[in-house]
């Protein structure tokens, strides 16, 4: 059997981005002062860097779970993935 990769993505915290995703047929995060995150080098610490300087009030402790997200997004997320 050939393995699946899953991944469960948040139409945001009221559902608002469910329209964008079953009628365009497309997933997205939303990050609006990360710009556009396939420029950035594809490794964590350049994203952790990244947050620290669009987000410089945020808890250090939150800066490698929120760079994980998004570098997950960009870099292992594949074409014929399955989103829930």
């Amino acid at each position: 059997m050939k393995e699946v990769t899953v991944w469960g993505i948040h139409a945001g915290r009221t559902g608002d981005a469910d329209t964008l995703f079953l009628k365009e047929n497309v997933v997205a995060l939303g990050w609006d002062e990360m710009s556009d995150l396939s420029k950035l080098k594809a490794n964590r610490e350049t994203f952790k860097n990244a947050i620290m300087k669009a987000y410089p009030d945020k808890k250090l402790g939150a800066i490698p779970i929120d760079a994980g997200q998004l570098y997950r997004f960009v870099y292992e997320m594949k074409v014929n993935d399955f989103i829930i």
